[in-house]
Protein backbone atom coordinates (compact mmCIF):
# COMPACT_ATOMS: atom_id res chain seq x y z
CA UNK A 1 0.00 0.00 0.00
CA UNK A 2 0.65 3.65 -0.26
CA UNK A 3 -0.31 6.52 1.63
CA UNK A 4 0.93 10.80 0.64
CA UNK A 5 -0.03 10.84 4.40
CA UNK A 6 2.48 13.96 5.41
CA UNK A 7 3.36 14.72 1.86
CA UNK A 8 0.61 17.52 1.18
CA UNK A 9 1.80 20.75 2.96
CA UNK A 10 1.48 23.72 0.92
CA UNK A 11 3.97 25.85 3.47
CA UNK A 12 6.09 25.57 6.54
CA UNK A 13 3.73 26.19 9.69
CA UNK A 14 5.15 28.97 10.81
CA UNK A 15 4.78 30.46 7.10
CA UNK A 16 1.23 29.03 6.62
CA UNK A 17 0.23 31.42 10.74
CA UNK A 18 2.22 34.03 8.95
CA UNK A 19 1.42 34.81 5.62
CA UNK A 20 -2.12 32.63 5.60
CA UNK A 21 -3.67 33.31 9.24
CA UNK A 22 -1.59 36.49 9.93
CA UNK A 23 -4.07 38.87 12.28
CA UNK A 24 -7.23 36.78 11.44
CA UNK A 25 -9.47 36.34 13.84
CA UNK A 26 -9.15 33.23 15.48
CA UNK A 27 -13.04 31.86 15.96
CA UNK A 28 -13.59 33.24 12.15
CA UNK A 29 -10.45 31.23 10.58
CA UNK A 30 -11.54 28.16 12.04
CA UNK A 31 -15.54 28.66 11.30
CA UNK A 32 -14.67 29.06 7.95
CA UNK A 33 -11.76 26.11 7.37
CA UNK A 34 -14.41 23.32 8.79
CA UNK A 35 -17.34 24.64 7.51
CA UNK A 36 -18.98 21.27 6.34
CA UNK A 37 -16.24 18.98 7.80
CA UNK A 38 -16.27 17.04 10.65
CA UNK A 39 -13.06 18.04 12.32
CA UNK A 40 -12.14 17.70 16.32
CA UNK A 41 -9.48 18.55 18.37
CA UNK A 42 -8.66 16.18 21.07
CA UNK A 43 -6.95 19.07 23.36
CA UNK A 44 -9.94 20.91 22.48
CA UNK A 45 -8.20 24.24 21.10
CA UNK A 46 -8.08 23.94 17.20
CA UNK A 47 -4.37 24.08 15.81
CA UNK A 48 -4.51 26.38 13.15
CA UNK A 49 -1.17 25.03 11.67
CA UNK A 50 -3.23 22.40 10.68
CA UNK A 51 -6.50 23.55 8.93
CA UNK A 52 -7.38 22.17 5.78
CA UNK A 53 -5.59 25.26 3.54
CA UNK A 54 -2.35 24.15 4.81
CA UNK A 55 -2.45 21.38 2.77
CA UNK A 56 -2.73 20.42 -0.85
CA UNK A 57 -5.86 19.40 -1.83
CA UNK A 58 -6.29 15.40 -2.77
CA UNK A 59 -6.04 16.08 -6.77
CA UNK A 60 -2.72 17.60 -6.07
CA UNK A 61 -1.27 14.82 -4.53
CA UNK A 62 -2.87 12.78 -6.70
CA UNK A 63 -1.36 14.88 -9.51
CA UNK A 64 1.88 14.82 -8.14
CA UNK A 65 1.74 10.77 -7.39
CA UNK A 66 1.09 10.37 -11.12
CA UNK A 67 3.59 12.97 -12.77
CA UNK A 68 6.23 11.67 -10.93
CA UNK A 69 5.16 7.89 -11.06
CA UNK A 70 5.32 7.05 -7.25
CA UNK A 71 3.36 4.51 -7.58
CA UNK A 72 -0.54 3.17 -9.12
CA UNK A 73 -3.50 4.37 -7.36
CA UNK A 74 -5.91 1.46 -7.24
CA UNK A 75 -8.32 2.99 -4.81
CA UNK A 76 -9.22 5.89 -2.73
CA UNK A 77 -10.19 5.95 0.90
CA UNK A 78 -12.66 9.18 1.85
CA UNK A 79 -12.43 10.13 5.72
CA UNK A 80 -15.87 10.76 7.63
CA UNK A 81 -14.08 13.42 9.12
CA UNK A 82 -10.74 13.82 11.63
CA UNK A 83 -9.66 14.29 14.95
CA UNK A 84 -6.71 16.24 15.23
CA UNK A 85 -4.73 16.59 18.47
CA UNK A 86 -5.33 20.42 18.88
CA UNK A 87 -3.03 22.90 19.98
CA UNK A 88 -0.69 20.92 22.16
CA UNK A 89 1.77 24.24 22.83
CA UNK A 90 -0.97 25.70 24.97
CA UNK A 91 -3.06 22.90 26.03
CA UNK A 92 -0.75 20.63 27.78
CA UNK A 93 -2.59 18.16 29.94
CA UNK A 94 0.72 16.11 30.99
CA UNK A 95 2.05 19.33 32.56
CA UNK A 96 -0.26 19.19 35.23
CA UNK A 97 0.78 17.04 38.20
CA UNK A 98 -1.49 17.57 40.87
Amino acid sequence: GFSPHGAGRNMSRTRYLREVIGSRDFDDVVKAETNGLDIRFWLGTPDLSELPAAYKSASQVVGQIERHRLATIDDFVDPYGSIMAGDWQKDMPWRDRR
